[in-house]
């Protein structure tokens, strides 16, 4: 259930007022290392040809957690994921992610045994901004729904 803005989730009907519970943590690893895995996977793919799957790997992962151990909050984190808090998260995400690729770009011409870790480098710093960032955006939204309580 969502407020009449649609913004921020509340408690499920015939819920009462107990709080509502954020997502454990290790989901919040997951989709930073979701983010990452393309940078990694470009990282070590051609040394080991196992990683090109990281990605999709992880995907369907995600995607089974989604249809099965998170069914019961898939509306909260729909309703996170249309929040203000989280358009930001995405634009912050895409932004610093575009900084970093130019920033490394120039540095590693310039220094070079940086240069053969540049995708390294970004899928490391992408997994723990993105993990941080989505935790975050969980706790803040959270905070303010079980004020009441």
């Amino acid at each position: 259930m969502t407020d009449p803005s649609g913004a921020v989730p509340t408690r499920a009907a015939g819920t009462g007022a107990g709080k509502i519970e954020g997502l454990p943590g290790w989901y919040f690893v997951l989709v930073g290392l979701l983010v990452a895995s393309n940078d990694l996977s470009l990282q070590f793919g051609d040394r080991y040809r196992w990683v090109v799957f990281l990605p999709v790997a992880l995907l369907a992962v995600h995607l089974v957690l989604w249809f099965t151990l998170l069914a019961r909050r898939r509306k909260y984190l729909r309703a996170v994921w249309r929040s203000k808090q989280a358009l930001t998260l995405v634009v912050v995400l895409f932004t610093l992610r575009l900084l970093l690729q130019v920033g490394l770009t120039k540095l590693t011409d310039r220094a070079a045994p940086l240069h053969s870790y540049t995708h390294l480098i970004l899928g490391l710093v992408m997994l723990v901004v993105t993990t941080a960032g989505a935790w975050f955006d969980q706790w803040l939204i959270l905070r303010v729904v079980n004020r009441d309580t």
